[in-house]
Formats: structure tokens, sequence, C-alpha cells
């Protein structure tokens, strides 16, 4: 069996996985006391916007591994630390959601070419269930562990939306299968 027969099943789970996507960021609550107000951010915004040029900062700042031993920076370090990015322009709503679209095409394009390649046409609604989910699964969650692990930042509700979306996708295609 090829990719391709499992066009239908692709495009379902692309689509399916969006849709949730949307949901889970734009309707659904619990996303929402994951991120909270800056104290003073009319202050804050102010000082970004007169000094701070976009790009990505680490907070506190070393260039090498003997900057990052001195006394300052450790004192620095304990007190506060962190990760900024200033975008220089605001976010368009239409090329995040295509190309949120098209990455999440991608993963079920990609999950159907494995599932081509271990699965015969016919197979069994579970053990097509239990193979695309398995690959939703690591395709919807497991890529964002190095990233939390190396800059902190709450996961939890990802790691939901994640099994959600594979569920989705392993029952769309165990749904849709060639026989």
């Amino acid at each position: 069996m090829t990719v391709y027969e499992l066009w239908l099943p692709i495009l379902a789970a692309g689509l399916a996985t969006h849709v949730l996507s949307t949901i889970a960021w734009t309707v659904m609550p619990h996303h929402r006391p994951e991120w909270q107000k800056l104290p003073d951010e009319d202050q804050l915004h102010k000082k970004f916007t007169e000094s701070v040029p976009p790009g990505q900062y680490i907070f506190p700042y070393a260039a090498d591994g003997k900057a990052a031993n001195t006394e300052e920076f450790k004192k620095k370090y304990q007190a506060c630390s962190g990760m900024l990015i200033v975008w220089s322009s605001p976010t368009s709503m239409v090329k995040a959601i295509l190309c949120t679209l098209t990455s999440l095409m991608i993963i079920a394009f990609v999950i159907g070419y494995l599932a081509s390649i271990a699965l015969p046409r016919g197979a069994e609604f579970m053990k097509v269930l239990q193979f695309t989910m398995t690959a939703g699964l690591l395709a919807h969650i497991a890529a964002k562990f190095p990233f939390v692990f190396w800059f902190r930042r709450k996961i939890i509700l990802d790691v939901l939306d994640g099994v959600v979306y594979a569920v989705a996708t392993g029952l769309i295609f165990a749904a849709l299968w060639p026989n």
C-alpha cells in the first residue's frame, strides 16, 4: 500500500487536529491560567518599546562559560532568570493559521506514511488505531520536551491537547483505513 492511498485519512486527520487546536486555544479555558499579566505592564512595555530591539533574549546573559562562572552572574541568576522574545511586529493571524494548518497536515502525512509501510491494507481497526495514535503521541507531545527542559514553560495542558490530537488522529485513520 502507498501513502497516497491514505489521502482521505491524512486530510481528515490534519483538518481535525487543526480544528481541535483552534478550539483548544480560542474556546476552551484551560490555557488561560498559563499566562499572566506582567506587574507594571505599561511601564515595562514602554521600556521595551524604547530600548529593546526585536530579538530573543536570555537573562542574565553570559557570553561563555567563563562569564557564567563569575559571582556577578551567579548572583543575578539566583535572583531572577528567564527568556524574553520581542517581536518586530504583531503576529499575523492569517500566516500563523496557515503555518499551523500546514504543519498539522505534514504531521498527518508522515503518520500516514509510517502507517502505509507498517500496516497492510485491511488491517484491523485496533491495530491501525494503536499504531497511528502512538505516532500521533510522538508527533504532538514528545517533540516539545527538550525545549521545555531548557526553557521552562508550563506544558501539562499542551500534553493534554496532544493526547486529544493523537486520539483523534488514530480514530480517523482507523475508521478510514482502506480494506
